[in-house]
């Protein structure tokens, strides 16, 4: 067992965590063992303390992720008709079935509701053969989500037929006790096909972006009541996350993808600590986005996704 990581190969009956464990075996043995392989050289190598090293990987001010980089991602699809329809946001795939993404996601203006996930994809470019399109079965939102508020943004999305794991697709697991460092979340990845900076076209590449997370009383301050968050910035159920002197944030069509850092037991998972919600313009150093803290939402989570 890894210093100052008790329990965590182990099962508690807590369920998100517990299917965490599930997905980190069945990607297999290999993958996990060289992660914790170099975990403790790392550790042992200076035999003061635990220097270990995330791996960074630089949505406005961010990069073209690789294929298969970030296995859960979903983009949804709004429309009539699956071959013609507008893709305008994005998710995580947490289960066979679910889909985790934003409350203000279940719906666009003027498409309608959300009607399908496409998953196993890099590019929206990418050919058709490469998307793994599946329809949306169950929509559930969060019961205290009421827009335009942006408290409670979060909601579920169930396929209409079981997603198929396989090299292109892969579930991502949810931020879950116990924490295995107070400092894991210091700065986390966004991922997105939103747009690539204020007033640009949308992404063909989904992006990523490492970003700082601001401190609460950073939060407040950018975030002020308003019409949209009539009580301010809540802590206790958002997160904030951008860059203080560099371009680097989410942007409009980013809404519902995944605040993520790779999981501190296996490189190949990423666990999801938030979801893209809303913010300011984008593409401006010193802004910061809001997303909704998952950890809050766990047992609501966890009552649709692997009920008793």
């Amino acid at each position: 067992m890894l210093p100052g990581t008790p329990g965590w190969f182990y099962k508690t009956g807590q369920k998100a965590r517990d299917a965490c464990l599930d997905y980190l075996d069945l990607i297999g043995n290999k993958c996990v063992l060289h992660v914790l392989y170099e975990y403790i050289k790392a550790f042992n190598s200076d035999g003061n303390c635990l220097d270990v090293e995330l791996r960074y990987v630089a949505a406005a001010g961010g990069e073209d992720a690789e294929r298969d980089q970030y296995k859960h991602m979903a983009m949804l699809g709004f429309g009539k008709d699956i071959d013609s329809a507008q893709w305008l946001c994005g998710g995580s795939l947490i289960s066979n079935r679910f889909i985790l993404t934003a409350g203000h996601c279940i719906a666009a203006p003027q498409s309608g509701p959300v009607r399908y996930a496409a998953l196993g994809i890099l590019k929206r470019s990418d050919p058709l053969e490469l998307w793994q399109r599946y329809f949306i079965k169950r929509v559930v939102q969060h019961p205290e989500y009421k827009p335009p508020s942006k408290y409670h943004d979060i909601a579920l999305l169930e396929t209409a037929t079981e997603v198929s794991f396989n090299v292109h697709v892969f579930p991502a697991c949810l931020h879950s006790p116990p924490n295995l460092d107070r400092q894991w979340d210091i700065s986390a990845e966004a991922t997105g096909w939103g747009a690539l900076g204020h007033n640009r076209e949308l992404a063909d590449t989904l992006q990523t972006v490492r970003l700082e997370r601001f401190e609460p009383h950073e939060c407040r301050q950018l975030y002020r009541p308003h019409r949209h968050l009539l009580h301010g910035y809540n802590h206790s159920t958002q997160m904030c996350y951008g860059h203080r002197e560099k371009i680097r944030d989410t942007c409009k069509g980013d809404s519902g993808g995944p605040l993520l850092n790779t999981n501190p037991i296996s490189e190949c998972v990423y666990t999801i600590i938030g979801v893209t919600s809303s913010g300011k313009s984008c593409g401006f150093a010193g802004n910061s986005g809001v997303y909704t803290r998952v950890l809050h939402y766990l047992p609501w989570i966890e009552s649709i996704v692997w009920p008793d």
